[in-house]
Parts: C-alpha cells; structure tokens; sequence
C-alpha cells in the first residue's frame, strides 16, 4: 500500500507543476501573436544570436 506521504507529496508535485504551466501559458500566447504578426524580429532574439555565433546561415 501506499504511504500517505508518497501521496501527499506527489499531490503537492503535480499542483506546482500545474501551476507554472497555467502561469506561463499568457506568455506562449503573446510569444505566438507576436510571431503571427511578425512582431517580433528573429534577430533581435538571443536564442537566434547564440545559433547564428555559431552557425553562419548565409552570410
């Protein structure tokens, strides 16, 4: 059987999972709009400077 403190804390895991999930998801919705839109430019983002540092894509 299972202990009650196993449940508890797997209970306590999952609502704190669940709640940075809801927490972040206005985040990916404004992140979505803005590529929807072309808001947002691909070279102004850092994830793109760190692949282009190295990985040189046409220039």
């Amino acid at each position: 059987m299972i202990a009650w403190s196993r449940i508890i804390r797997s209970l306590t895991v999952g609502i704190v999972v669940a709640a940075l999930a809801i927490g972040l998801l206005p985040f990916l919705f404004a992140d979505l709009i803005g590529d929807l839109y072309r808001l947002a430019e691909p070279e102004s983002s850092p994830l793109y400077a760190l692949i282009n540092k190295f990985i040189r894509w046409g220039k």
